[in-house]
């Protein structure tokens, strides 16, 4: 009985062994499927941002009348999964303060990026989708309804633009407690790429 079940239980290993090792050739294979061609080539716009960057944010509570500005933290931007997801990750979350992860993806479908932003505060995953406007992408979360509370029944929403340059860039936020018919400039981030 027990030489029985090990021998379909070695057929059933040399066959995983055998599948995988074909999934693997695959994987590390050149040649990219056609329907992965636009989303592909539309996330290699922003591979200009990878690497390191010095990131330092200012906010603003009348509308850019005055900043202030909060203490430098370092981020690391890598495309990831086959070049189809661009990660921004934090060097150093143990720091006092907010630390933001961003991932953006492009969806073929809609022809829009997406971005979504998780904090380590709130925890909330901020979704929000966006489309190029020159060396820039725009993205709002308007559509998601990932919005925020800020009073009796009003919440936040907001717009970023997000600069597709090296090696210095800025990402402004935007906020709207209207829903999207006016906006107010609330933070900016300055980003300088290291060496």
């Amino acid at each position: 009985m027990r030489k029985m079940l090990t021998r379909p239980l070695a057929t059933l290993l040399t066959a995983f062994l055998a599948f995988s090792g074909i999934v693997t050739v695959q994987a590390d294979d050149a040649a990219r499927p056609p329907v992965s061609e636009k989303p592909y080539g539309m996330m290699q716009k922003l591979a200009l941002l990878e690497g390191r960057w010095t990131m330092t944010t200012e906010m603003t509570e009348d509308n850019g009348e005055s900043w202030q500005a909060f203490p430098a933290s370092e981020v690391d931007l890598h495309l990831r999964h086959k070049g189809m997801i661009l990660a921004e990750i934090p060097a150093d979350t143990a720091s006092p303060g907010f630390h933001m992860e961003t991932y953006i993806s492009f969806d073929q479908y809609r022809n829009v990026y997406r971005k979504a932003a998780i904090d380590d505060v709130w925890g909330i995953m901020d979704m929000y989708e966006g489309t190029l406007e020159g060396d820039a992408i725009v993205f709002t979360n308007l559509k998601s309804g990932t919005t925020f509370p800020v009073g009796d029944g009003i919440w936040r929403n907001f717009r970023l633009t997000l600069e597709l340059k090296s090696p210095t860039r800025m990402l402004h936020i935007e906020k709207s407690d209207d829903g999207g018919a006016s906006w107010q400039k609330a933070f900016r981030i300055t980003y300088r790429k290291e060496a």
